[in-house]
């Protein structure tokens, strides 16, 4: 399943106030950069992702240095597929703003669609660092997922574990839970969170699949 589910809802960070700029702009450019910022951010809103791209690339144009548009500007490409041009913007985000952890979240996802896990893990675990990680649950489970990959199975499972702690309808979580049980021929304790995940919502995507992978194990839909 895709990494990026949940990074549509960390959408706190398309609100955040631009950060200051490193480098002098004039007071015009300011403005007209926030304006295009804020365009942007309209067309994100309304699932426009195309004249987003326009607007927000407009916005780091004109000042470059502002954390805040390169995360979002990131987020775009995330969503149009473009996770090598994502990892740009989000590389250049946390290194204007170290403390920027949701950029630290986004980063690690777009590492993630790139297969780089051990990367993934790192920004993950910088994300998690920061006092002002808003959706420690997704990270936890994003990392989770990436532990999988790497097959760090009892890493995996204790972060899944915390993750469905913090917000026990987190459908992904025992999903991706299951996964980690199976690849440890825990097939009882899989079936439990694959049954999990479908109760939750059987009609989405981590429903269906969870419903394919009981089926696997023995158990009718």
């Amino acid at each position: 399943m895709s990494t990026r589910r949940g990074v549509a809802l960390a959408l706190s960070v398309l609100l955040l106030p631009a950060c200051a700029s490193t480098t002098r702009v004039s007071e015009t450019d300011r403005f007209r950069a926030q304006a295009a910022y804020e365009r942007g951010l309209a067309h994100v809103r309304e699932r426009q992702p195309s004249p987003a791209l326009g607007a927000l690339k407009e916005a780091v144009g004109v000042d470059p240095n502002v954390a805040a548009y390169r995360d979002t500007l990131g987020l775009v490409y995330l969503e149009l597929g473009r996770p090598d041009l994502a990892i740009e913007q989000f590389r250049k985000a946390v290194e204007l703003d170290p403390k920027l952890a949701d950029a630290h979240f986004h980063l690690g996802t777009a590492y993630a669609e790139s297969g780089r896990w051990e990367d993934a893990v790192a920004s993950y675990r910088k994300a998690l660092a920061q006092p002002t990680l808003g959706i420690p649950d997704l990270v936890h489970q994003n990392l989770g997922l990436a532990l999988y990959h790497l097959k760090r199975y009892p890493e995996a499972e204790s972060s899944l574990r915390f993750a469905i702690s913090l917000d026990p309808r987190l459908q992904a979580g025992y999903y991706n839970l299951g996964l980690v049980l199976m690849a440890e021929n825990r097939a009882q304790e899989a079936r439990a969170a694959f049954r999990q995940a479908r109760e939750l919502a059987p009609e989405t995507p981590f429903g269906q699949a969870a419903g394919e992978r009981l089926k696997t194990l023995g158990e009718g839909g």
